[in-house]
């Protein structure tokens, strides 16, 4: 942006001296104009005088009466020196000058014949032209001035007055400087409100640009989702289905084992009440997935305040804990929202580290979830207990089926659990274990 502003400063700068110097022309010829003007209204009144006193006349029969009547004229101040020309451009011999000039410039002596008076700063004639030396010995001020009477429209001749220069020549510097100063400022004046105006509009472009990417941002994600629910909702039915049909023979299986409990079918019934609620948990496990597919195939694209995933995840287990006795809590900041497949996928794992977790402890004990979010929204859900923390074997083999600390456990949750936090795009993990208790972590990246 500094380079372009630069830029169009340095050309609007151009642009003001271009002007700037053809105006300085205009003003240079008008000042010197007005010099020759003065002489020429002079001269023509002179020739109303002259024209006067020799009645029907005519002037050129007159000898000498243009020379007299240029003479009359350079009373004016400054005259240094005049020649004077009849009608046809030839040198009156009567004028008394001393020393030789070259005979007028033809564009000169058109534009006089014509009728027009101009003048202009000229170095000093050579020779003995000039009787008195002007003040300036450079420049003196050259003005042809057309000779002819008063409303007359033809030129009885012309003269060439030499005038001392100096005072022109002051007038035009100071000319000069008044014009260049006026550039000067009109052009600060102009740079400033084309950097501001360049400012503006810069800024203005940054914040569309920042909207642009934002909902570029935005439709990219939405475009993720559209993906996502075209490339899972095939398999999502076929899993459905699967899971459907697997809850019937879970059902039956939790029906088979409750009732060979209550035959006693065992000394005392403990590893067939262990099997019963192992297969209830697995078939409650079995319809939380269901659901979370149905959600997935039913709804469009939505999203859930972070903080309200822990708080479904503590109700589904609220009653469990109630009856062993075991307090819930949930602390940390919110601030961000999860897509609600990765919130559902949350949900269960946080459910399943629950109902570990009370399941470790004792009458009185204590389960919290805590939750952080991190840079770009990132999110992390930790599930602490004051449990006896977990056998060494199991941390061995943390995530594996059939790995249980538990009596009668079969490690499936976790396995489950781990399974369904990289479904949602994150982790899980065991952040600490010892006597004073176990820490499960789940990291949910953040979403581009």
């Amino acid at each position: 942006m500094l380079g372009g502003a630069l830029l169009t400063i340095l050309i609007f700068g151009a642009v003001v001296a271009l002007v700037a110097g053809q105006m300085r022309v205009g003003l240079r010829e008008q000042i010197l104009r007005r010099e020759a003007d003065a002489l020429a209204a002079v001269a023509a009144l002179q020739l109303d005088t002259r024209m006067a006193e020799y009645g029907a006349l005519p002037l050129a029969e007159v000898p000498g009466a243009l020379l007299v009547t240029v003479l009359q004229a350079a009373r004016y101040r400054g005259v240094l020196a005049v020649r004077v020309f009849d009608a046809r451009g030839d040198l009156n011999a009567s004028d008394g000058i001393v020393g030789e000039l070259p005979a007028p410039v033809p564009g000169d002596w058109r534009r006089v014949a014509a009728g027009e008076s101009f003048a202009r700063l000229s170095p000093v004639p050579s020779g003995d032209v000039l009787l008195v030396p002007p003040e300036d010995s450079g420049q003196v001020l050259e003005a042809w001035v057309p000779l002819r009477r008063t409303g007359a429209t033809g030129v009885a001749g012309a003269a060439q007055f030499w005038l001392e220069g100096s005072a022109a020549r002051r007038e035009l510097e100071a000319h000069d400087r008044r014009l260049w100063v006026q550039a000067l400022a009109g052009w600060g004046a102009g740079s400033l409100v084309i950097g501001l105006g360049l400012a503006w509009a810069f800024r203005r472009l940054t914040e569309m640009n920042a909207q642009l990417r934002a909902r570029s941002v935005d439709l990219e994600r939405a475009n993720r989702e559209l993906v996502l629910a075209a490339k899972t909702s095939a398999l999502g039915t076929v899993t459905a289905h699967l899971i459907h049909e697997l809850k019937n023979p879970l059902a039956g299986l939790e029906l088979f084992v409750a009732g060979q409990a209550e035959a006693g079918r065992d000394e005392d019934g403990r590893e067939l009440a262990e099997a019963s609620a192992l297969t209830r948990r697995l078939r409650t496990m079995v319809n939380d997935v269901v659901a979370v597919l149905r959600d997935e195939q039913s709804a469009g694209a939505f999203f859930l305040p972070v903080e309200e995933v822990p708080a479904l995840a503590l109700a589904k287990v609220r009653a469990e804990a109630g009856a062993r006795g075991v307090s819930l809590e949930a602390i940390g900041e919110g601030g961000v929202e999860l897509a609600g497949r990765r919130a559902n996928l949350a949900v269960l794992v946080l459910r399943n580290l629950l109902q570990n977790a009370i399941e470790a402890q004792a009458a009185g004990g204590w389960v919290r979830v805590e939750i952080h979010v991190g840079a770009r929204g990132a999110v992390e859900f930790q599930v602490w207990d004051g449990g006896a923390g977990l056998p060494e074997a199991v941390r061995a083999r943390l995530f594996q089926p059939c790995v249980s600390g538990k009596p009668g456990g079969s490690g499936l949750g976790l396995a489950l659990s781990h399974q369904l936090a990289l479904q949602a795009g994150g982790r899980l993990e065991l952040k600490r274990s010892d006597a004073a208790g176990t820490c499960f972590r789940l990291v949910l990246a953040g979403e581009a």
